[in-house]
């Protein structure tokens, strides 16, 4: 039996490939939203640390001290404003690339169902053509074992 050739095997290939590409920029974008609200969230731990170390202070105020928290913690606020548009934009992206990446993979996917289809009716029609061979084998075969049964055994 001879094995399944798909014609369209070199645009799978590269639909494969094309999806994959997707996939790893997705990955990238991906990792670039986990840092940012990685950060985010380090940003928030650290603003809650610094409130609560400054309401420790309230007892005997250093003024200089809770001024400096203070402006640390107007600094921790307008990072975490910058992180948060920045992750938004981020977000828009991988919204984006997941897009193109479904959109990819579905094509990839319609032409390997093509694939799958045509490879059964290649390999049902395969079968069917041996089993007419060895019917046609058989055939020959209870003929000429009737034709020498008829003339006695001699070869014909």
């Amino acid at each position: 039996m001879r094995r399944f050739q798909f014609r369209l095997q070199r645009l799978l290939e590269l639909r494969r490939y094309r999806e994959r590409e997707w996939e790893l920029k997705l990955a990238k974008i991906t990792g670039v939203c986990l840092m940012h609200q990685k950060r985010i969230d380090e940003i928030r731990s650290e603003l809650t640390r610094s409130t609560m170390e400054k309401s420790a202070f309230q007892e005997k105020p250093d003024y200089n001290y809770l001024i400096s928290i203070e402006l640390y913690n107007n600094r921790l606020k307008l990072e975490l404003e910058d992180r948060y548009k920045v992750l938004e934009e981020e977000n828009k992206k991988l919204k984006e690339i997941q897009k193109e990446y479904l959109e990819h993979s579905k094509r990839r996917k319609v032409l390997e169902k093509l694939k799958e289809r045509q490879e059964r009716e290649y390999y049902r029609l395969q079968r069917l053509e041996d089993i007419k061979a060895a019917d046609d084998i058989n055939s020959s075969r209870f003929i000429r074992n009737n034709i020498n049964t008829l003339h006695g055994g001699k070869n014909v």
